[in-house]
């Protein structure tokens, strides 16, 4: 027999070409572990923040819906406010017309007033003949007369 001896395993000193599988199977089951440890801690993160967000939306839509609310009342009340300064421009222009016609009317009173005294007098003067106190409250009778003619 010439040759070398049949062998059943690799050469004594000769470094293996693969690893054994169970330990590939031990590494690989340990990364997808880790994977889905932290695809399940993302999801969670996800999960949570998703429901904040949702949370966030739903309250500036209520603060929305509130200010709009509040807008559209400060318009009404805007539109109250000018409607009832207008009606106090009105009714204060109608105090001073008032007013004016009060005065003028106690102007006209006073003058009605001034002619049928100095009428009075000429007319008692007369009544009494005495000329000179005739012709003293019949001086500017004529001129406060008319002007009172005119009112009556």
């Amino acid at each position: 027999m010439s040759g070398p001896p049949p062998m059943s395993g690799p050469p004594f000193g000769a470094a293996p070409g693969r690893p054994k599988p169970a330990r590939v199977t031990v590494i690989l089951a340990v990364v997808a572990g880790l994977f889905f440890l932290a695809g399940g801690v993302m999801t969670g993160l996800f999960l949570t923040t998703t429901g904040d967000l949702n949370r966030a939306e739903e309250r500036i839509s209520e603060q929305d819906a509130t200010i709009a609310a509040t807008a559209s009342e400060l318009e009404k009340v805007k539109i109250d406010l000018q409607r009832s300064q207008e009606t106090l421009a009105r009714t204060q222009q109608d105090l001073t017309g008032t007013q004016n016609d009060r005065d003028e009317q106690a102007r006209q009173k006073t003058v009605i007033a001034s002619c049928l005294d100095q009428l009075s007098t000429a007319l008692a003067a007369a009544a009494l003949g005495d000329e000179q106190a005739f012709e003293a409250a019949n001086e500017g009778l004529e001129e406060v007369c008319e002007e009172a003619d005119d009112y009556l």
